[in-house]
């Protein structure tokens, strides 16, 4: 059988970061001929990506591997592909668990999981080696790439790994240490992305403030990556995302306030306010280290967008430290905040403490963090009506153009719906449009004609 008679799908789980090497995935095989399908029940063999970051991420990895095993079992699949995260920090558990799984494939480039599902397709199992070489960080490997998102935007993986050592997190087993791309490898990549008409990169890596601390002393740092990206004609939108709040890289303000196509925007997880639980998650800040630094954000970027991630329930979080965060976050009133329980992970220092409170408990602190943050967001939006900002198109939904403004980062934040029954807007348009009404964590706005004169909102 020819490889363009074979019908491959993929399954997609787990984070941005894990979309880039679904892509790299399908670009891999899209490259060699196959047939790609989004339909599992179409294809002839399914690969899936998996994400093992937290317990009930692996348990949605695993089920989506029954059902696929399922679909093989009745014959409508050939053979199933398990790669990613899980199958690189469990293989010997899953291996064991799924003996009926045709390959398992660690994190690579990806550069043979065509060979490999040739391998399969002749009835044999692939259990040794992965699907093609390390991510070394220092080429362009993820310049293959079939994009799944809209052709508005790409996220952009300036580095793989991470050096931090935080109690709770298992990445930096899954993906080692702090690996920088090449500033020449960052730039093609980047080219390549523009040129197929992406407008906004979307910088996302285990640690992106950590970019180019590999390199040694006078090596670029993230300061340095986001100009040169701000230099690559036809991109006008650069955000960052997972920017670690400690040894804050204080020029990317400078270069935020310089550069137009830099957006306001930042993603810095803090994960909690109390200096006991951050001194127990082994984060390297304090109460007031962290409230310095958010504050001197506010303070040297106008208007800046600040989005955080705060995990409750971790070890030491009684609830005088647990009050200790609400109340930060109901005075410091970030424009945009995420927030998960505690999950113990095997193997580290806070999943072997018991000085935690229970799971039922830990997801009621969690639903208290978001009803409070639902009130502030709602605030937040309330306060851009009738007020004027750019939004860049994703898609279309009936009589709507569906964006984001600079303050809104795909998938993770909310939505600009802008009225367009005429159909004249088209996916990675920037217009002005004017806010007129706030629909839960959307807005709805009209454009602003030309002649209009622009409305600088103080909250982007």
């Amino acid at each position: 059988m020819a490889s363009q008679d074979i019908r491959v799908a993929l399954v997609h789980l787990g984070c941005a970061r894990n979309l880039i090497d679904s892509e790299k995935i399908l670009g891999r095989l899209g490259a060699d001929g196959f047939a790609l399908t989004g339909v599992v029940e179409d294809a002839d063999v399914a690969v899936l990506n998996t994400c093992s970051f937290i317990g009930d991420a692996r348990d949605e990895s695993e089920g989506a591997i029954r059902d696929l095993l399922a679909q093989k079992e009745s014959g409508s699949l050939r053979g199933v592909v398990v790669a990613g995260c899980l199958p690189q920090k469990f293989r010997p558990e899953i291996e064991e668990r799924f003996p009926e799984v045709d390959a398992f494939l660690g994190l690579s480039d990806y550069s043979n999981v065509a060979r490999v599902v040739e391998s399969v397709l002749k009835g044999r199992k692939v259990r040794e080696g992965d699907g093609g070489r390390p991510m070394m960080g220092a080429s362009g490997e993820d310049s293959v790439r079939l994009l799944q998102t809209p052709r508005s935007y790409a996220y952009f993986r300036p580095s793989h790994g991470c050096d931090h050592e935080c109690a709770f997190c298992i990445i930096p087993d899954i993906r080692g240490r702090q690996r920088s791309k090449a500033i020449d490898a960052v730039l093609e990549e980047a080219n390549q992305l523009a040129e197929s008409g992406v407008k906004e990169l979307v910088l996302v890596a285990e640690d992106s403030t950590g970019y180019g601390s590999d390199f040694g002393a006078g090596g670029p740092r993230l300061p340095d990556l986001v100009e040169t990206l701000a230099q690559v004609g036809g991109l006008e939108w650069i955000r960052v995302m997972y920017a670690y709040p400690n040894a804050f890289p204080w020029r990317l303000t400078e270069v935020m306030n310089q550069s137009p196509k830099v957006i306001p925007y930042l993603d810095i997880p803090t994960q909690h306010f109390s200096t006991a639980v951050l001194k127990k998650m082994k984060r390297g800040g304090t109460h007031e280290s962290i409230r310095k630094i958010l504050e001197r954000l506010r303070a040297e970027v106008q208007g800046i967008t600040l989005r955080t991630t705060v995990l409750v329930g971790h070890p030491g979080e009684g609830e005088k430290e647990f009050e200790e965060l609400m109340a930060f976050l109901n005075e410091f009133r970030f424009e945009r905040l995420g927030a998960f329980a505690f999950s113990p992970e095997a193997g580290t220092p806070a999943g072997d403490d018991m000085n935690r409170c229970s799971t039922e408990e830990a997801h009621e602190r969690l639903a208290a963090v978001m009803e409070l943050q639902s009130e502030i967001h709602a605030s937040h939006q309330e306060a851009r009506i009738g007020t004027n900002f750019d939004v860049l198109i994703d898609h279309r939904e009936g009589p709507f153009a569906v964006g984001r403004s600079h303050a809104d980062a795909p998938e993770v934040d909310g939505l600009v719906r802008v009225r367009d029954t005429q159909g004249e807007l088209q996916v990675g348009d920037i217009l002005q449009v004017r806010a007129t009404e706030a629909d839960g964590y959307d807005l709805l706005a009209e454009t602003v004609e030309p002649s209009n004169p622009v409305v600088l909102s103080s909250t982007h």
